[in-house]
């Protein structure tokens, strides 16, 4: 080959090893950033401990839980922040969580009533 080849073809040799490495880098996941949990992330989770709960004080604790992540995230919204959790998704989470915990408590109101007819 000439140096005219070579001239040529490294620039696009190392430059296809190079995106070839990146991809191969970033799906691997080496040195990506550690997302923290977010407070949607958060709130999903107290939705699958309220499933599973078995008392009513467990519910309770659960309940300020959600108010205090619901306070911080108004507090952040006022205060401008922009990585704040608008409003209308914080209602809908809110929402499903106070449903969650609504079915919970009927539940866990009839499970004594079937234990003793059992």
């Amino acid at each position: 080959m000439s140096t005219a080849n070579w001239i040529y073809l490294t620039p696009m040799v190392l430059g296809a090893a190079a995106t070839v490495l990146a991809a191969a880098w970033k799906f691997l996941g080496i040195g990506g950033p550690a997302t923290p949990e977010g407070p949607l992330d958060s709130l999903y989770a107290l939705a699958r401990r309220i499933r599973k709960v078995d008392t009513e004080t467990e519910l309770s604790n659960i309940e300020e839980e959600i108010d205090n992540i619901l306070k911080a995230e108004r507090a952040k919204s006022a205060g401008g922040d922009e990585r704040a959790v608008d409003d209308a998704t914080l209602n809908v989470a809110a929402h499903r969580l106070e449903s969650l915990i609504h079915n919970r408590r009927a539940m866990l109101a009839k499970r004594p009533a079937v234990a003793s007819a059992a």
